[in-house]
């Protein structure tokens, strides 16, 4: 389940804390999603923070054999003993500095579907998979394409100013468990809106910031306090079917 779907379900974890930290009072634009249907495949475009849904979606249903993977690991925690024994091979870098910590491995394999699946059993609240991936032959449904490199924040939440999603982009082949996987992740408890012959659905959440409780422990550091500050709001999910609008709202503390 990812970490949009937790709130919707009123269960808010680490996972859906970590993508809260750059949030601060006020509303914001959430990452957005522009799915098409065509025929044979699930033509996709995505914002930052809703990228694993995808290329899980590709690893789940990608068909048996070697797969290209190409791209960048990130963790803002060190995790590589975590990683380490995994059947592919990874070398990671530390940032340099007194900053915050930065872990990067960079990606360029062919590898059997199965190892890039137990990749990705790996991950953390602040570990991203910035990575792309197709069949090393046929299969032309499949392929996603993930930039190697953070947007900057703040994006208009105007209709004429936004930029359509470009983080994460491709196609996966439509057939009944990929769908099945992607429209319950992308819209958990919606399913019974979505028409049969649905061909276009975009999604977009406004987050709305009410109020933050910093810790007041003194032997806290700056940054542990904003680690551990709990943040009060509302996440307003606009979903677009074809021609048709529904707007739900969800409360949540995190």
């Amino acid at each position: 389940m990812n970490w949009i779907a937790k709130i919707v379900n009123g269960k808010p974890d680490e996972f859906v804390k970590a993508k809260f930290m750059k949030y601060g009072i006020g509303q914001h634009l959430g990452p957005r999603i522009d799915l098409r249907i065509s025929g044979a495949r699930l033509n996709f475009k995505v914002d930052l923070d809703l990228e694993k849904i995808f290329i899980r979606g590709y690893v789940h249903g990608a068909p048996e054999g070697k797969h290209k993977i190409k791209g960048l690991l990130v963790s803002y925690q060190d995790r590589v003993d975590e990683f380490d024994g995994i059947a592919m091979p990874l070398s990671w870098k530390k940032s340099a500095g007194k900053g915050t910590k930065v872990y990067k491995c960079k990606l360029s394999e062919v590898a059997p579907i199965e190892h890039i699946r137990e990749l990705l059993e790996k991950d953390g609240p602040t570990t991203f998979f910035l990575v792309s991936l197709n069949p090393t032959v046929g299969a032309k449904d499949w392929k996603v394409t993930t930039k190697t490199s953070f947007p900057k924040q703040g994006q208009d939440i105007d209709e004429e100013k936004l930029k359509a999603p470009t983080f994460c982009k491709g196609s996966l082949a439509n057939e009944s468990e990929t769908y099945s996987y992607i429209i319950s992740e992308i819209l958990p408890n919606f399913n019974h809106e979505i028409p049969d012959k649905a061909k276009k659905i975009e999604i977009k959440y406004i987050i709305d910031i009410k109020d933050i409780e910093i810790p007041e422990d003194v032997s806290m550091s700056f940054t542990e306090k904003r680690k551990n500050a709990k943040k009060r709001g509302t996440l307003t999910r606009v979903v677009t079917i074809d021609d048709k609008e529904f707007t739900s709202e969800h409360e949540f503390i995190v």
